[in-house]
């Protein structure tokens, strides 16, 4: 049967929950066994291994977890069984009597009702928002976070996000300019959001949707070194 938006977002909830907490047996009720695991630029494959929750626990250990809260989400049904979630959420740490909020992006992608890829990436503050406006002047207000990539066409350039697609008047050289670090321009027709990528192979990079864009031969390696820079 296929999961209501409200019963995709609680497992989100308790499987993020649980990955703070290093919690293996909810971890692993919740997760494919062959799940592929990105955290910052650390890649691994399998149920949570010991190298990420080292990684997260130095940042916030489990006994000053107070609470976790969804800051912002989308939801993209690929098909009945298969959902890619993206979005931001924030961990309340208690330090010295006082409450700190570390923020995180995340993209999970459910095949089946278990999780089958999880990436999540550690900010200081919450993602940029951006205003697009539309050829047809419409105005979209989005979170940074849930843009893939944008692309060239023409003299407009068209932004393709998790949940929808837009076309805009705006230049690529203007959209660079506005789009933080966490943009790389790989081809002059396209600038994409390395947060966003599922793999990089040889003159070409995949993004979690399945798209594939172009990298020039001559700049892969120059490209592939910003891809993966911290």
């Amino acid at each position: 049967m296929e999961k209501t938006n409200k019963e995709i977002l609680n497992a989100v909830e308790r499987l993020l929950h649980g990955i703070h907490m290093g919690q293996r047996r909810k971890i692993h009720n919740l997760c494919k066994n062959n799940i592929l695991w990105k955290y910052n630029h650390s890649c691994s494959k399998g149920i949570m291994d010991e190298k990420t929750i080292i990684s997260l626990n130095t940042i916030i250990a489990p006994s000053e977890i107070k609470r976790l809260e969804q800051v912002h989400h989308y939801i993209h049904r690929l098909s009945p069984n298969h959902t890619i979630i993206t979005g931001i959420y924030c961990i309340h740490k208690a330090v010295d009597k006082n409450i700190k909020k570390h923020y995180f992006d995340y993209t999970i992608i459910f095949s089946d009702g278990l999780a089958c890829y999880i990436q999540i990436f550690g900010n200081n503050l919450p993602s940029k928002i951006h205003r697009v406006v539309s050829i047809t002047e419409s105005v979209y207000i989005m979170q940074e976070s849930e843009i893939l990539y944008v692309e060239a066409m023409g003299g407009h350039t068209i932004w393709h996000c998790m949940n929808t697609t837009i076309e805009s008047t705006d230049s690529l050289k203007n959209a660079v300019i506005r789009l933080s670090d966490n943009f790389v321009r790989v081809h002059r027709g396209y600038t994409v959001n390395k947060k966003m990528i599922a793999s990089i192979q040889r003159c070409s990079v995949s993004m979690i949707n399945g798209d594939v864009i172009p990298i020039p031969y001559k700049k892969y390696v120059n490209v592939r070194r910003l891809l993966l820079a911290e």
